[in-house]
């Protein structure tokens, strides 16, 4: 879906949650996309860490919902499809904060906060449910102006390394074209890999989520001739194991070739979608030996990125 499939219902829609959330539209532009719609959405989308193309497309359009939820304002549990929200992502923040760990924040209510949730409320001397009910709520805002100053403890236990990688899990490498075939192939010598050829994130991350990957790199096309390694990263959070594992992918490359390179945290469905460190590679055309170079670095720093201590 793009904004020029979108009825001017739908789009005056998204421009009102785009003025509640402090976006400047003209009302001239309601139910049409101008000038000042476009810089709305492309400063939303900067703000949710998505791809800065100031269209309504259907990844926009989702986070804009969720961007409309607070906390408080309806019941929060595991379901099946997760609710998705900013209210959750606050929700594991605040956990996060007082030093319980609902993984990575990422709007997602999943099990793992689910169960600091129930810690919290079991801490607290409350029935230890995983559900955000009122009184849970309270407990939160009581004790939050306690944690003021502090560090998430997702964000300490990565960088004290206790959250290890599971060095034992397969590796998926999902993506179509040469590069990611050379990938799978030069990993599979001394790991478990799944290679999925398929242009459907969302298969990816499935696929890294159903298995218990160590970790998950997928690998896209571009039109320009670098490469752009992308870790989740969000406007609340970010994966640090991931930011490394980048890092070091983008330092040898830049070191063995000439391909330019560059890493950005960003909140895409593959990266968000998942449990495990995950990388989302942006290639542009490359000849056939830069490709040989560039999946050789990226196998050669993932194996060492896997076998080290972290």
């Amino acid at each position: 879906m793009t904004t020029s499939s979108l009825t001017a219902t739908e789009i005056a829609h998204a421009q009102e949650r785009l003025r509640a959330l402090g976006h400047p539209i003209s009302t001239d532009e309601t139910g049409v996309v101008g000038a000042t719609t476009a810089t709305a959405v492309e400063a939303f989308q900067n703000r949710c860490a998505l791809p800065v193309t100031g269209l309504l497309d259907a990844e926009t359009l989702e986070r804009l919902h969720e961007a409309s939820w607070q906390l408080g304002s309806r019941l929060l549990f595991v379901t099946r499809p997760a609710i998705r929200g900013d209210d959750v992502a606050v929700l594991q923040e605040k956990l996060a904060l007082l030093g319980f760990d609902p993984g990575r924040i990422d709007g997602i209510f999943g099990v793992l906060t689910e169960h600091a949730l129930s810690d919290f409320q079991g801490n607290c001397g409350l029935e230890a449910t995983g559900v955000l009910t009122r009184a849970t709520l309270n407990e939160l805002h009581r004790l939050s102006s306690r944690s003021e100053g502090r560090r998430p403890v997702t964000e300490a236990r990565d960088e004290a390394g206790l959250r290890s990688l599971h060095h034992s899990g397969t590796i998926v490498v999902h993506g179509v074209g040469v590069v990611p075939a050379l990938i799978a192939n030069g990993l599979s010598a001394a790991y478990d890999v799944n290679f999925t050829d398929s242009h459907d994130d969302r298969e990816g991350a499935n696929l890294a989520n159903d298995v218990g990957a160590a970790v998950l790199l997928a690998t896209t096309e571009q039109t320009e001739r670098q490469i752009e390694i992308h870790y989740f990263a969000s406007y609340r959070s970010r994966s640090i194991l991931g930011e490394q594992w980048a890092n070091e992918i983008a330092t040898a490359i830049a070191a063995h070739t000439d391909v330019p390179v560059s890493t950005r945290g960003m909140s895409l469905p593959i990266l968000r979608e998942t449990f495990m460190p995950a990388l989302h590679v942006a290639i542009g055309p490359l000849d056939d030996g830069a490709q040989r170079n560039v999946a050789g670095e990226i196998v050669s720093v993932t194996r060492a990125f896997l076998n080290s201590p972290r």
